[in-house]
């Protein structure tokens, strides 16, 4: 087995003092985020703003659309733990994940282009067609760049606190692409020509998405002493992954959480057109949530230094239940309330992304103390899916709901419509909040026993180096 450290096989960004101590040093850790700034802006464009431009603007119907994405889930349930498993496995003078990476960043710009330009020729029928391929190509190629790439995340330290650094950076670039979505939202919801609007979007935002994502291929390196120690195929690992009592905790909490936080980004367009009555701050309120989340980032790595990073998720899970709840109760002009409310929201939502990626890579960690196998492509593949699961669940319930409402676009909607809108923006996050806070409360893979794991695992890569 090669000894520990990283491979070289091209010129890479390393730290000052180049050793394993020094895995999250600026440099890296900025070479590592950056991509989470683009795949975040594009995915979320299309998450939280395709139903509404589907519904408005090619006027389909909003349970078709829900459909779509459910059909969606099915697909990264064969996709995702394919290219997980394949990422684990890959042999290449360039490293296991950097092939994937690359691969990916074409695919991504050509179906992104294609989800926004169905040609103005088409019948509904050639319509729903063109958007189901797209949309199912979209993920799929989301898929490929994006585990390996947060497999890499789970490389880069082994120390317990260290990996919540890498994974605050990558979540403060995630979130800066979240706000960048919303931004391109509030421009396409409010053109002229919203068709015009987005294809302008699609071409410019997706080539400067794609400068961002060549940073982690070309300048992030590898650890080479994991290559080829994947599982034995992508279901056998997947299994391994809900068999891990740790992760199964963990992914079934971060499953209901986004199926909360979800509903911010879908319906916050349909909230400030029809709730607010003021479309012009389709992008400016969930700027509140988005740059508070942001800044809560450092302060949540902080603290969970002090208490432990299951219990700062516990907390912080408990806020953003009671903000989202509280959004019940906002109507036509209450601005000032709801961007109040949404700073709240927001500050709690920033502990789950970056402090539950950072338990997720101490779980990778248990599962090879029992295995002997590390599978970061495998859990990044659950993740992933998880959230996937809880967002287009998230959509699809939307898609319905509206649909039996009654909801019609582009005019003042019935009061039952109104109080679906309501319902679910403030209800679906109150809900998943503490159904989630109820079952991370299981999670027990602390920093003692984590650092009893990697005293016996650091151990063993001794004896074999020795070997």
């Amino acid at each position: 087995m090669a000894g520990r450290g990283v491979s070289e096989a091209v010129p890479l960004v390393k730290p000052r003092n180049a050793d394993e101590h020094n895995e999250t040093a600026l440099p890296i850790l900025v070479a590592y985020a950056a991509p989470a700034a683009g795949f975040s802006f594009i995915l979320f464009f299309v998450q939280f703003y395709f139903l509404k431009f589907a519904t408005d603007v090619l006027l389909m119907a909003p349970a078709l659309i829900g459909v779509m994405f459910g059909l969606g889930r099915v697909w990264d349930a064969i996709t995702d733990p394919l290219v997980g498993f394949l990422s684990d496995r890959t042999r290449s003078r360039f490293g296991r994940r950097r092939p994937w990476m690359l691969a990916g960043i074409p695919l991504l710009l050509i179906f992104f282009g294609m989800v926004w330009s169905p040609p103005t020729s088409l019948s509904q029928g050639e319509l729903a067609v063109w958007c189901a391929v797209a949309l199912l190509g979209f993920y799929a190629a989301y898929t490929v760049y994006t585990i390996p790439h947060q497999a890499l995340g789970a490389e880069l330290s082994t120390d317990h606190h260290r990996r919540s650094r890498v994974f605050g950076a990558q979540r403060m670039a995630f979130v800066f692409g979240m706000l960048l979505a919303f931004t391109a939202i509030g421009y396409a919801s409010n053109a002229s020509d919203p068709r015009g609007a987005v294809l302008w979007i699609a071409g410019t935002g997706g080539v400067l998405a794609a400068l961002f994502l060549l940073a982690t291929p070309l300048l992030v390196a590898e650890r080479s002493e994991y290559v080829g120690r994947g599982g034995a195929s992508p279901y056998a690992a997947l299994r391994d992954v809900w068999r891990n009592p740790h992760a199964r905790v963990l992914l079934v909490a971060w499953f209901i959480e986004g199926l909360g936080g979800g509903v911010l980004g879908v319906l916050a367009p349909y909230v400030s057109e029809y709730v607010l009555k003021r479309p012009d701050l389709i992008a400016v309120i969930p700027a509140f949530f988005v740059l508070s989340s942001v800044a809560s980032i450092p302060v949540w790595i902080a603290l969970s230094r002090r208490i432990g990073k299951r219990d700062s998720w516990l907390i912080a899970l408990v806020g953003s239940g009671i903000f989202f709840g509280a959004t019940f109760f906002v109507g036509p002009g209450d601005v000032v309330l709801l961007c109040g409310l949404l700073v709240g929201a927001g500050v709690s939502a920033g502990c789950g992304g970056a402090i539950g990626l950072s338990m997720l890579a101490d779980t990778i960690d248990f599962d090879e103390f029992t295995s002997g196998q590390r599978k970061e492509g495998a859990y990044s593949a659950a993740w992933g899916f998880a959230l996937k699961l809880a967002i287009g669940g998230v959509i699809m319930l939307t898609g319905v709901a509206l649909q039996l409402s009654g909801f019609e676009p582009n005019v003042e909607q019935t009061p039952t419509a109104q109080l679906t809108l309501r319902g679910l923006f403030a209800g679906a996050p109150l809900i998943g909040s503490f159904c989630a806070l109820w079952v991370l409360r299981g999670f027990s893979l602390d920093a003692t026993e984590h650092a009893r794991i990697r005293g016996e695992l650091d151990r063993r890569a001794g004896g074999e180096s020795e070997r």
